[in-house]
């Protein structure tokens, strides 16, 4: 803000998910271990790189002046090459492994950027804390985007390794980590403390409580999002978009000023935060962990940062969201009769999901532009469990009307949770004004992605990743299942009419395997799953416009 498993199974289910390192299932990957936790290797500190850590007192000086948005970390510039940097070992099995550790010291947690990123097929990368407590990867080619760029999410402590294996004979892959996200604030770290997780006001409300038992859907439309924008990184939230096609392109909705300073190269290495939130009422006593994105490219903005207009931020991820994510994609309304109720869903400075409830009716208003309407002014209630209000890191969050639509974005505003502003407005930039005011092209107005069947709706419902959508683009058959080693693909057509892509995904989200299937006479496909883990799987067929879904279950 500016400003049906048996006993036996559950149990082993929960006894695995139990002994994972904190963030192994953050971001998208395939899952396993580093080559070199099964050898004796030289210690991975052989060519460690030190950067200097920040000045901490111009840091807090320069939040204190701009504290809206919420700035965490600061953006370390590094210079490491697979090439050229980090030193290799090879294994007995003809694996070679390439690591290099980087230190920071002083940082609460650390997120890599690379300017360059691109892994061959059978390469695995991974990024790990010194105790091997928290380990992201394996990344493989799955990973690899239009932008040839990456980053990770958040790794407490000020100590990273990376590892890359690569298969004998295999071409090395281009790694260049051109930056280090140095977090301060912000975040979770490694003591316990909390300096993210768990600070925002104690007046905000979770998720979880009843205040949001009738906007469940929308809450899985949220996200936190780690804003890269040149020389440091802010939190701001945003929530996913529904278009008139009501096919799930992957299109967030943030605030302007967020992302008005971000180039290409930093939005290709947004981190996008999907389901941190806690699981019940109360807050937790341990950190939640959340499914992650990395990557998105701007597709429109407008009212620079609310000072000409609405304050909107139109991003699309660079990458599909998998199914088991359970997103949501939000509704909207672009009426301009008050609301007078609804809530706004937010991540007040980085913590886990709040709600915050309005039962006075919106006002229209302005920001910094007198001469229209660009704004709804808003006033919160006290409620059950709290007082939500928003706080820095809300930024972007959307405001809902009485029927569940998306009518607008937060820009900024007074309210906190002591008891001389708990009561003060807040500002939201119109979904009205986001429509078609801001300008008169698609790189500033909302209309031509939203609406690209041109219907010119008022208004439109939302829809869930996974429904809606046509139930199949062929017949399909699969067998055995449950399956325990080969998995048979059977389409019930003679032959193929176009090109389809078969994905399986565990129920983290992590892809198991993608493939093609061509048009031709092979009607079936077999796939070797017999070293997977046992439990459930999601299998999709898709020709880039329909798909068929089917669950697999893996003894």
């Amino acid at each position: 803000m500016r400003k049906s498993l048996t006993k036996l199974s559950l149990w082993l289910c929960c006894l695995t998910l139990a002994f994972l390192p904190k963030l192994m299932i953050a971001q998208l990957n395939q899952g396993g271990v580093p080559k070199s936790f099964s050898f004796s290797l030289p210690p991975d500190g052989r060519d460690a790189v030190s950067l200097a850590p920040p000045d901490m007192e111009s840091l807090r000086q320069g939040d204190e002046q701009e504290p809206i948005p919420y700035r965490f970390a600061v953006n370390l510039p590094v210079d490491i090459d697979i090439a050229r940097s980090g030193s290799w070992d090879k294994t007995g099995d003809g694996t070679k492994i390439w690591r290099v550790t980087v230190n920071a010291p002083g940082a609460l947690a650390l997120t890599l950027y690379f300017d360059q990123f691109h892994i061959p097929q059978g390469g695995k990368f991974f990024a790990y804390s010194p105790k091997r407590t928290q380990l992201l990867g394996a990344f493989t080619e799955i990973n690899n985007n239009e932008a040839n760029t990456f980053a990770t999410a958040l790794i407490a402590g000020d100590r990273i390794t990376l590892e890359y294996n690569s298969p004998e004979g295999a071409d090395l892959p281009k790694l260049h980590l051109s930056e280090v996200a140095y977090a301060y604030r912000g975040v979770s770290d490694l003591t316990g403390d909390r300096t993210g997780f768990g600070t925002a006001g104690l007046c905000e409300v979770n998720v979880k409580c009843s205040e949001a038992d009738n906007w469940q859907r929308q809450v899985r439309s949220i996200a936190k999002v780690e804003v890269k924008r040149g020389t440091y990184s802010v939190w701001c939230s945003g929530s996913l978009v529904n278009n008139t096609l009501n096919n799930g392109v992957p299109y967030l909705l943030t605030a302007d000023h967020c992302g008005k300073l971000s180039t290409s190269l930093d939005l290709s290495q947004w981190v996008v935060y999907f389901n941190y939130q806690g699981t019940s009422c109360p807050n937790p006593l341990i950190e939640p962990t959340a499914r992650t994105m990395t990557g998105v490219k701007l597709i429109a903005h407008g009212g620079d940062g609310g000072n000409t207009g609405s304050d909107f931020f139109l991003v699309k991820l660079l990458t599909a969201i998998p199914d088991t994510f359970d997103v949501y994609f939000n509704g909207w309304s672009r009426d301009t009769i008050p609301s007078p109720s609804g809530v706004g869903i937010h991540h007040p400075q980085g913590d886990i999901k709040k709600i915050s409830t309005y039962t006075t009716p919106l006002v229209r208003s302005s920001w910094n532009y007198p001469t229209a309407y660009t704004h709804w002014r808003t006033k919160w209630a006290e409620t059950a469990h709290g007082h939500g209000v928003t706080e820095g890191g809300s930024s972007g969050s959307p405001l809902y009307d009485n029927s569940g639509r998306l009518i607008g974005t937060l820009t900024g505003g007074d309210s906190r949770c002591d008891s001389l502003h708990v009561d003060l407005y807040d500002y939201y930039g119109m979904f009205y004004y986001h429509w078609d005011r801001n300008g008169s092209d698609s790189s500033n107005t909302l209309k031509y992605w939203l609406d690209p069947i041109q219907s010119n709706v008022m208004d439109l419902n939302g829809w869930a990743l996974g429904t809606g959508a046509p139930v199949t683009i062929l017949p399909v058959s699969i067998y055995p299942n449950p399956v325990t080693s080969f998995l048979n693909i059977q389409s019930e057509n003679a032959i193929l009419r176009q090109k389809c892509e078969i994905r399986i995904t565990d129920l983290w989200g992590n892809i198991m395997l993608v493939a093609a299937w061509e048009p031709s006479s092979e009607t079936e496909k077999h796939f070797d799953v017999s070293g997977w883990d046992s439990g459930m799987y999601i299998l999709s067929v898709s020709d880039g416009e329909s798909r068929m879904v089917k669950k697999i279950i893996k003894l």
